[in-house]
C-alpha cells in the first residue's frame, strides 16, 4: 500500500491508473492470502511485489516507460516504498517455497497402520 498514489503530479492518466491498479492488486492478493494461501496466489504475490521493486531499481534507465513514472507517485518516500516492495517480494517467495515444499495437511502417509483399539477381556 506504500505505492498508492495520492497526488497526480502532472503524469498521464494511464500512469496514474497503473499505480492505482497495482496497489489494488496487491491489496486484493493480500486479502486472498489471508483466506486461502494457494500456490497460484503466492506466485502472483511474488510477481506483484517484485514489479514495483524492479521499477524503483531500474526506473532511471527507462524514464519514458509508464511503470517507473507510476511508482514515483507513491504515497511513501522512495526508500520506504522500495524497501516495502522488496520485503513483500521476499516474504511471498519464502511463503511460496514453504508451501510447495511442505505436503498438504492430511495427505501425509503414515509409516504404520493405525492402532487397533484395545478391547477389555470378557
Amino acid at each position: 500500500m506504500t505505492h498508492f498514489p495520492l497526488r497526480h503530479d502532472g503524469v498521464s492518466l494511464d500512469a496514474h491508473a497503473l499505480a492505482v491498479g497495482l496497489s489494488v492488486l496487491c491489496a486484493v492478493l493480500a486479502l486472498i492470502l489471508v483466506v486461502r494461501p494457494a500456490v497460484v496466489v503466492l506466485a502472483a504475490g511474488v510477481v506483484a511485489a517484485t514489479v514495483p521493486a524492479v521499477a524503483h531499481a531500474y526506473g532511471g534507465s527507462f524514464s519514458d516507460a509508464a511503470l517507473p513514472r507510476a511508482v514515483d507517485l507513491a504515497l511513501a518516500p522512495d526508500w520506504l516504498a522500495t524497501s516495502a516492495a522488496i520485503a513483500a517480494a521476499l516474504l511471498a517467495l519464502v511463503a511460496l517455497v514453504v508451501r510447495v515444499a511442505a505436503p498438504a495437511p492430511g495427505s501425509r502417509w503414515s509409516p504404520w497402520p493405525p492402532a487397533e483399539p484395545h478391547h477389555a477381556a470378557d
